[in-house]
Order: structure tokens, then C-alpha cells, then sequence
């Protein structure tokens, strides 16, 4: 029977071209491990690294229904032209303007707490993170606080373990915390970066004792400045990361922490061989050439089709995590129908002129991203 051969590539850079290596099982595994110094701290992506977006589409689903659709079009729209023309990350909008400001304000922060303990984790996440503990790990998302800690909880971490975006809170007349309006910090684009360096100079790291895994949610900066690894990354992502790596689940990055052989017995082991990556790029520049790209996206199709079926058959769907959402709405005190009225209400002005809640949005984001730049 032939051996099943993995890929590694040593990049040159862009004019030097790449070396493409194909190896057996135990001999990838063991020049793997040796492509990354073993941290002192180890910084973590969340939105679609950690979890898969679900959550994103269950505020809308969950709090204005069927309705939202014609507005999330309209965004994503808006969203990419004020991303390209006003330099400000793409998340910026949904995130730090609509999300607070015009869908949840006066909801219950209990209700999107729900939402974090309900959607689902990305395949490989629990196990990735119980092996990076020792690091430090420290998460960083523009994902609100309320729906973040709850990712973070799940996968063994705690509060001391995540930097997120935090939405403005107040009291109502119930004496219930619920959203006001506006946010007081936003982690997202060039923030992770800040923040990291804000970590590493408070903990007294230098570039070689930290490191940065994600998709490509934290943007270009934070991969082509500090120590990172790509997993699966989008394709502004590709040339700038030391690192990048394919594979099906999270515990695929896991070839790069076998420091000293440590977890050979697992790696080598019949249980991992479906989660080991297709393809591991190290770069001694950050800079690639256009037949290397190529490869690279090669791999992450491959790659995001095995992570779809994976999820498809993991037995729990979108639909069915919406169903238990809308289940525990049922057992709690909060009254949701009162809360989706409010939304609807608020949103009916915008119906017929979809385009007005475009443009407030946008004018908010622009003065709110000045004020915290």
C-alpha cells in the first residue's frame, strides 16, 4: 500500500521562488515541530478560527427574524465600500455600530449571552486549546464581551484569558443589565496587534516568546508583524504570515507545538491521521510568489470542504442550535416576544428606505472609529 505523503514548503520569497518537500508521516511530523520556538505566550483568534460565525447570524435570525435579510445585504455592501475608502476594518460596521446601536439596544445582555453558550465551536477547538494552556493563551476578538466569554468558557479558559469588543451597558426599570448604545472598546484589525504589543511590553516578551493563530479575522497587520501562524487563512492573509497551515481540524496545528517529541505517540497515532495538515508553509520572507498562492488556496478548498462535512455530520446543525436557543428563551423570565416588538418597532422607520439606515450607519462608524483611533 503506498504511504500517504504530506506536504511541506520552505518560502524564499517572492523572487527566490519555494522549496516543495513531500514527506512521509513520521518525517513531517518531526520537521514540523522543529518550524516554531516554543513560546512563552500564545495569542488566539475567535471569530471563525475558535467558533464558526453562527453567532453572527443568530442575532439577526434570533432577534429581528425573517426581516433582517434585505438589511444584511444592504451592509455587507456598505460595509466592504467604507472598509476601502475609509481605511476602517470591515467588521467595524456590523460589529461596533449596527449590532449595538440599532439591533440590540434595550436587549438584555442575558439574551446574547444565550447565543455564545449555544453556537457551535469550531471542529478541534476544545482539544487545540487544552494543549496550548501551558502558553497563556490570551484571546483576542472583536465578538462582544457577553458572547465571547461564553466561546472562551467552553473551550477551559476564563475571563483572564480574553480581550473582546464591550458594548456600552445600563440598567433598566427591572434592574436588568441591558445594552444602551454605543460601545466602549472595539479589538479588532490593527487593535490586535496594539493589544498584543501592550501584552508582550506589560509581560516583558520579545517578537520570539509570542505567537499569533488565526484565519485571518485579526487582518493583514497582525500577521505580517508579529510571529503568527495562518490556519486555513483568507487570501489578504497568504503572503504575510511566517506560518501558514491546512488541515481539517484545529488539532491539526498541533504538528508545530510537539516541542522536544513530546506528543509524538498522539500525532503518530492512527486517531490523528485524519487531522494532520496537507500542507505547512514556513517563510524566511514574508513574501510569496504567485504559483505558491496558489497552491496555498489549492489546499484551503480542499481543506474548508473536509471542515464542511465534518461539521454537517457532527449531529448538531445550524437549525438545531437555533431550536434550543428559542427553547431556552422559552424557559427564561425575559419575555422575547416583547424584546423582537421593540426591534421591529425601532426598525420599521428604515422599511422603506433601507438605504437611510445605511447612511446613519456609516456616519456613526466614521465619527466612533475617529474617537477611538
Amino acid at each position: 500500500m503506498e504511504e500517504i505523503v504530506y506536504t511541506l514548503v520552505l518560502n524564499r520569497g517572492k523572487e527566490e521562488g519555494f522549496e516543495v518537500r513531500e514527506l512521509g508521516k513520521e518525517e513531517f511530523i518531526r520537521e514540523t515541530s522543529r518550524l516554531l520556538a516554543k513560546p512563552r505566550k500564545v495569542f488566539i483568534g475567535l471569530g471563525d478560527f475558535l467558533e464558526i460565525g453562527d453567532y453572527n447570524n443568530l442575532l439577526d435570525s434570533i432577534f429581528f427574524e425573517k426581516e433582517a435579510v434585505k438589511y444584511e445585504n444592504l451592509l455587507d455592501r456598505i460595509n466592504r465600500e467604507m472598509s476601502e475608502q475609509a481605511g476602517i476594518p470591515s467588521s467595524f460596521m456590523k460589529l461596533a455600530v449596527y449590532f449595538p446601536d440599532f439591533l440590540l439596544k434595550g436587549v438584555p445582555t442575558s439574551c446574547v449571552t444565550t447565543i455564545g453558550k449555544k453556537s457551535r465551536l469550531f471542529p478541534g477547538a476544545r482539544n487545540l486549546v487544552k494543549y496550548l494552556k501551558e502558553y497563556s493563551p490570551l484571546v483576542l476578538t472583536a465578538i462582544p464581551y457577553e458572547i465571547a466569554i461564553e466561546f472562551v468558557k467552553r473551550v477551559g479558559l476564563g475571563d483572564e484569558n480574553l480581550i473582546s469588543t464591550v458594548y456600552r451597558v445600563e440598567r433598566d426599570e427591572y434592574a436588568r443589565k441591558v445594552y444602551a448604545g454605543d460601545i466602549e472598546r472595539f479589538i479588532s484589525g490593527d487593535r490586535k496587534s496594539l493589544e498584543i504589543e501592550k501584552k508582550m511590553a506589560s509581560e516583558n516578551l520579545t517578537d520570539e516568546d509570542v505567537v499569533y493563530i488565526g484565519r485571518g479575522e485579526a487582518g493583514v497587520k497582525t500577521f505580517s508583524t508579529v510571529n503568527s501562524i495562518a490556519f486555513n487563512p483568507a487570501d489578504t492573509i497568504i503572503p504575510g504570515s511566517k506560518i501558514t497551515i491546512y488541515g481539517s481540524s484545529l488539532e491539526s496545528l498541533l504538528v508545530l507545538f510537539n516541542f522536544d517529541g513530546e506528543i509524538d505517540r498522539y500525532l503518530i497515532s492512527q486517531n490523528f491521521e485524519e487531522y494532520l495538515p496537507s500542507l505547512v508553509v514556513y517563510s524566511e520572507k514574508r513574501d510569496k510568489c504567485s504559483d505558491l498562492i496558489s497552491l496555498e488556496i489549492e489546499h484551503r478548498h480542499l481543506q474548508n470542504n473536509v471542515i464542511g462535512q465534518r461539521i454537517e455530520h457532527a449531529g448538531e446543525s445550524y437549525d438545531s442550535v437555533e431550536r434550543d436557543i428559542e427553547v431556552e428563551f422559552g424557559g427564561s423570565p425575559i419575555d422575547i416576544r416583547k424584546v423582537r416588538n421593540m426591534i421591529s418597532q425601532r426598525m420599521s422607520k428604515y422599511e422603506n428606505d433601507p438605504e437611510k439606515l445605511a447612511d446613519n450607519i456609516y456616519q456613526i462608524a466614521r465619527k466612533r472609529y475617529a474617537i477611538l483611533s
